[in-house]
């Protein structure tokens, strides 16, 4: 997803964004119609498929939770207490492992993913039987090796460490975009259909894009006054000045997010618009508020590696279900393209509904060994854990922005409702 240059020349995006939510997705749903994006100029075709052509929660949730994978997410685990195990160990030994470790099975699970494709290798790799860790382990070993016998060459090993090295970094930093950008698939979904209920009270949705940010304001007030009554090392940072920074940040962000949100919305009135906008808002702001709340209990606490943990297994879980709704989702438009003009083919991308988790666990491993990999060994790249938590979290702040502006003007762009380049609307041009 995504792509450089002007987010207005991306038309699979757009088409993305103006579809309705997943048929039969969310608990409770009567099956409403989907609306697919079908001409060149952008505008939304709303079409009734058939029951057999819709997806349902069955096809979501054998994805998330499927025995056949449930192995592999255990393996997952175990890599992730590895790389926390060999951040407390002093010496570069330990550095080397970690980056060997990080790389190798990251490397290892993408390969898997790629080749199941083929048949003979999608039955090995899912089933609850522990031989499906067979080909995973088996290319993890090959790569980490590859890497071993070059780090240990005495020409040109250091200069592939320090390449390693830089390369987690990266992730580190990457990641930070990503995870802001996989969150609003969820909220997205659920905001579309919320856009789908003919009987939505659009005056509700203008409302929520206000009101949205001032309850998860009071709502992380009250989380941090409970902590302050029963944990006592935060009952003396809970001062005056920690409740200042708490309501001056969150105002801060959320005059921002209104003021560029409606210098979209500036030419447009439309119902739905609204609709979207302040259900989206209702759970992103949730989002937000977290890493706010992370960020400003980071600078007078020491990280709390269990509450990152937690979040770490969510954010794994919404790559998986983010990546899974965008597979899901080709797979419908391609179905449904099939019988117009407009049929785009029937070859696979590269993530398919087979090795989507593959996938989404490569990418975790990388992650979770760069998070792991700044305070390792007996010279930290980073000696300050706090200073850590404050860039990520400022960085997921600053880009859950970017990303709530760009939720929102693909939903325009792709019910036809702006013609402008996304910059170009921002600067009010």
């Amino acid at each position: 997803e995504g792509g450089e240059g002007e987010p207005n020349d991306s038309n699979n995006e757009m088409a993305e964004e103006s579809e309705a939510p997943i048929a039969d997705f969310e608990f409770g749903s009567n099956g409403d119609d989907v609306a697919e994006a079908g001409n060149d100029g952008g505008e939304s075709e709303t079409e009734s498929l058939d029951t057999k052509n819709r997806i349902g929660k069955a096809e979501l949730v054998s994805i998330l939770f499927s025995r056949k994978t449930k192995l592999h997410f255990f393996m997952l685990v175990g890599l992730l207490g590895a790389f926390f195990a060999l951040s407390l160990f002093s010496g570069d030994w330990a550095v080397d492992l970690l980056l060997l470790l990080g790389y190798g099975a990251s490397g290892g699970y993408l390969l898997t993913g790629i080749l199941t494709r083929f048949d003979g290798v999608k039955e090995l790799t899912r089933s609850d039987h522990p031989t499906s860790l067979l080909l995973p382990v088996l290319l993890s070993l090959l790569v980490t090796g590859i890497l071993w016998s070059i780090i240990g060459n005495a020409d040109y090993g250091d200069n592939l460490r320090n390449a390693l090295r830089f390369g987690l970094i990266i992730i580190f930093i990457i990641w930070q975009f990503a995870q802001a950008w996989w969150m609003r698939v969820p909220f997205r979904e659920y905001a579309l259909r919320r856009v789908e209920r003919k009987s939505s009270n659009s005056g509700l949705g203008g409302t929520l894009l206000y009101t949205a940010p001032v309850f998860w304001t009071l709502a992380g007030y009250m989380a941090f006054y409970l902590m302050a009554q029963y944990y006592e090392p935060f009952a003396e940072d809970f001062d005056v000045l920690f409740q200042f920074f708490w309501f001056a940040m969150m105002i801060f962000l959320t005059l921002v997010a209104v003021f560029f949100l409606r210098r979209l919305q500036r030419d447009v009135s439309d119902d739905e618009a609204d609709t979207f906008a302040g259900w989206f808002a209702v759970g992103y702001w949730g989002f937000l508020a977290y890493h706010a709340g992370v960020l400003l209990y980071s600078s007078s606490q020491e990280p709390s590696f269990v509450l990152d943990l937690i979040f770490m297994f969510i954010t794994i879980v919404v790559v998986i279900y983010s990546l899974s709704v965008q597979v899901l989702r080709t797979e419908a438009r391609r179905d449904h393209l099939s019988r117009t003009p407009h049929y785009i083919g029937s070859a696979e991308g590269m993530i398919n509904r087979h090795n989507v988790i593959f996938i989404a666990i490569s990418f975790t491993i990388a992650y979770g060994a760069s998070n792991f990999f700044l305070t390792a060994g007996d010279q930290p790249l980073v000696d300050d854990t706090r200073s850590i938590g404050f860039v990520s979290h400022s960085i997921v702040l600053l880009s859950g922005i970017v990303v709530m502006l760009l939720a929102n003007y693909n939903f325009l762009t792709g019910r036809g409702l702006l013609k402008k380049g996304f910059f170009e609307t921002l600067r009010g041009q």
